[in-house]
């Protein structure tokens, strides 16, 4: 019995890889790679558990992160926020565009301004040991939400302040690197990074690409759009 759950750990090795990277992200893979997240630490203490060694590597962290995540969240400054934001939007220029897709292997307009604010959390609630920032990026990854729903005000995400009947006529005084622009049909999400550019995962081009106003040959810059604001980047700090 033993010999078989070794072999089906060692199995699980690949498949949480394979759920890792893969680019498009539905709530079913999301579920399987907690799973098997989950799997491969149970299985590091069964097989390991007679060595003092590994119940102290594999349990004491865990302590640690569920410790960390649930202390409460506190201020935090919410420039450096937006400008980690604007700079992890960029990161992703070049990416190929796939429908649903979330990461560097593929990403869509959505997952575009989504996985660029996950990362930008993380690592900032990360690096100044910010609880409260690591459970936004933690809550952000695991409810998806569409162009649609970004535009919509989905679970109080965003904050719509400004519609108007395209981006090339947009005072571009009224918005701030980070701000995002779902069009009325909400088909469509682009990202402000500031000095006239904008960043979109449009599947015209087939990838991640920086646009810069006024756009006349791009269509989505023709379009009516909402302008919202990242609740993270536009909260009142306490």
């Amino acid at each position: 019995m033993r010999t078989v759950g070794f072999r089906l750990w060692i199995v699980l090795w690949p498949i949480t890889i394979v759920l890792f990277l893969y680019p498009i992200n539905i709530a079913l893979l999301r579920v399987g790679l907690i799973i098997a997240l989950l799997g491969l630490w149970s299985g590091c203490l069964f097989f390991g558990w007679r060595k003092h060694v590994v119940r102290i590597v594999f349990l004491l962290p865990a302590f640690i992160i569920i410790g960390f995540l649930i202390c409460p969240g506190r201020s935090f400054e919410q420039e450096k926020l937006r400008q980690k934001y604007v700079a992890s939007l960029r990161s992703y220029e070049g990416t190929r565009y796939i429908g649903g897709g979330e990461n560097t292997f593929g990403i869509d307009c959505s997952g575009l301004v989504r996985a660029g604010l996950i990362k930008a959390t993380f690592q900032q609630g990360f690096l100044t040991l910010h609880p409260g920032l690591v459970r936004y990026s933690l809550s952000l990854w695991w409810h998806d939400s569409s162009a649609k729903a970004l535009g919509e005000e989905y679970r109080h995400q965003t904050r719509r302040f400004l519609t108007v009947t395209s981006i090339n006529g947009l005072d571009q005084s009224k918005v701030l690197p980070g701000d995002i622009a779902v069009t009325v049909s909400g088909v469509h999400v682009l990202a402000y990074l500031g000095n006239r550019e904008w960043i979109e995962a449009d599947p015209h081009f087939g990838r991640v690409v920086i646009v810069k106003t006024p756009a006349m040959k791009n269509p989505w810059f023709e379009e009516p759009v909402h302008i919202l604001r990242w609740e993270q980047l536009d909260k009142k700090q306490p």
